[in-house]
Order: structure tokens, then sequence, then C-alpha cells
């Protein structure tokens, strides 16, 4: 797993802080036992800010995994999110989507509290799921049906060569299963000698 990225830390300490600000006005107020009812919408905004970096940071890639069956995403509080191998259609680096989250844009769930997480709708690459950390390590891996996942694995190489080599390696034991096999053909009868004849 790749660590976070300037751009994530930035962001995400940028918005604690933006929490912690919105915190100020009542804490003042309770300091000087005053009680005003518009504190509620800096407090709520600050819960709000709260709760979705707790969310964004439950939901934090943490470690990729390849088993024998599953391309496997561990998240720090979440359930791990598990890909059937059988589903993915190729891997490859991503490095061309370094950019995007932040200048083509058109949706995004998270684009860089604790990393870039959720779907996204990218121009012009269209629709795809992050679960990244940092968008300078980026691998992209096809999935049949759903939209392309986008990870930040620490060695983006060396993990798309690993799932492209699982995939060479399914194509040829099925191919091995559908080529039919030649009958086997009996052993020739052994024919012993006639009696009075000397073997020669």
């Amino acid at each position: 797993m790749a660590p976070l990225d300037a751009y994530a830390r930035r962001l995400t300490a940028g918005l604690a802080y933006l929490g912690g600000l919105l915190m100020l006005p009542l804490l003042f107020a309770y300091l000087a036992n005053l009680r005003w009812e518009g504190l509620i919408v800096p407090v709520a905004l600050a819960l709000a800010v709260a709760m979705f970096l707790l969310l964004t940071y439950g939901a934090q890639p943490r470690r990729y995994e390849i088993d024998a069956k599953h391309l496997v995403v561990r998240r720090r509080w979440l359930p791990a999110l598990r890909v059937p191998l059988t589903i993915i259609t190729g891997a490859s680096l991503a490095s061309h989507l370094a950019d995007a989250p932040r200048r083509g844009v058109r949706f995004a769930f998270n684009a860089g509290i604790f990393g870039y997480q959720g779907p996204f709708r990218l121009a012009p690459f269209g629709e795809v799921f992050f679960l990244a950390t940092n968008l300078e390590r980026l691998a992209a891996v096809g999935r049949e049906g759903r939209p392309p996942l986008i990870l930040s694995p620490a060695r983006p190489r060396a993990f798309v060569e690993a799932l492209n080599e699982w995939r060479v390696q399914q194509a040829l034991e099925a191919l091995e299963r559908s080529t039919p096999r030649p009958p086997e053909q009996a052993p020739a009868p052994i024919t012993a000698p006639e009696p009075g004849k000397a073997a020669r």
C-alpha cells in the first residue's frame, strides 16, 4: 500500500482544521457562559465534518492481497472488499490518471480525504471506482460488467504483473481442459511361441 500523497495529506489536514475552527464559537460561548441559538449551525457543521472524517478514515485501504480466488482490498474499519479473480479482465498501470481526480472530476465521493475512495466520473475516462491513497502509484484493474478499480499499491508494476500472470495461467489451464485428448491405444497382445520352436 502506497502512503498518502502530498495532496491528500494537505486536504485531510485542512478539513480537520476547518472542523476545529467551527467548534471555536461553542468554546467561547461556554467560557463566557453565553447561550446563543445560532451556535447550533457551526456545531452541526463541525459534527458533519467529524463524521465524514471518521467515515473516510474507516474506509481507507491499507493493504491489497491476491489469494487463490480473490483480489482482496483490506480497509481500516470497514469489511474487506473481495473481487473474484474470474471477473477481472486485465490490469495495467494508470499513471495517466494522476491529475484526473483533481482536474477532470465530474463526480466524486471522496477526492482526497484520507485518500481517494468511491465512485468517480472522470473526463474523458468515464466511470471508475477508486480505492487509492497515492495518485503517483496508480494501477487500473478491469472488471467484467463493472467500473474499473483504481488502486495504489506500493509497487504498481509488480502488482500488475502478478495479476496478469494469474490471468495467463488461468487461460492456459482452461485451454488444456477444453482440448480433447487423443484416445488411448490398447497395448499390442504378446503371442507365445509355438511348441517345438525356439524363440529367436
